[in-house]
């Protein structure tokens, strides 16, 4: 088949359309179209005057606290940690025999003792087996015993840098928890640190590890506990360098 193109103009073949003689006449709808009329929905009428509504939901903005990196001396502070953590052992051990000799009827009894914001022990009756004069007596013979004393504050000093070293969302995740000489106490319970595997219940063994302990009832840190510690640690930094 051949197609030949050229620009020159055509007349079409016949430019008069045929008049019919058919006249047009109006019909009734049928019974069917009524029917089919009143039942139809209404339609739904268009005005450009109207503001179109949105056919997407308008986008909410949620802001996220990511947090911190581990610091690169996190491997450092966690050794000053285990290394206070041994010499409280030690130091905890000594008070416990010299108690045995000198306060049986105290040594044989379970307990826990922490570190108060002011530096002061503070006798933990986790167990419940303490009354209140047991649990004065033993906070006296705690607070008297300056190594034990001096090693408790050492272990939970480490801690707190262990913790504002680390990230929350890396590392040991210990970032995740706000750690200061003001909750320490309600946080950590120093006995079950000193605690040898296999000497307790698997449970308890577990319950009282130092990453379990700020999980169970440990502060949450945020955006602005973060930034707390930060202003802290510098004021520490410009201290220590006056």
């Amino acid at each position: 088949m051949v197609l030949s193109v050229s620009s020159a103009y055509i007349p079409p073949a016949n430019t008069n359309l045929t008049r019919s003689e058919q006249p047009l006449v109006t019909q009734a709808p049928t019974d069917a179209a009524k029917l089919a009329l009143s039942n139809a929905s209404p339609a739904a009428i268009f005005h450009p005057s109207e503001e179109a509504q949105a056919t997407m939901p308008m986008p909410v903005v949620i802001e996220t606290w990511v947090g911190r990196s581990q610091s690169p001396d996190f491997p450092r502070y966690a050794e000053i940690l285990k290394g206070a953590t041994s010499t409280l052992k030690f130091s905890f051990e000594d008070f416990q025999s010299t108690l045995s000799a000198t306060h049986p009827d105290l040594a044989g009894k379970k307990y826990g003792f922490t570190v108060e914001a002011d530096g002061s022990l503070k006798v933990l009756n986790s167990a419940g087996q303490l009354s209140t004069s047991d649990i004065q007596r033993l906070t006296d013979l705690l607070n008297d015993s300056k190594d034990l004393k001096a090693a408790a504050i050492a272990v939970r000093d480490a801690s707190i840098d262990l913790v504002d070293a680390d990230s929350p969302w890396s590392g040991s995740y210990l970032g995740l928890y706000s750690l200061t000489k003001e909750n320490f106490a309600n946080t950590i319970d120093l006995a079950p640190l000193l605690k040898d595997r296999g000497s307790v219940s698997i449970q308890e063994y577990s319950d009282g590890l130092f990453f379990n302990q700020l999980a169970y009832k440990g502060e949450r840190a945020t955006r602005e506990t973060e930034q707390a510690m930060f202003e802290r640690r510098a004021a520490e930094r410009f201290s220590a360098q006056a």
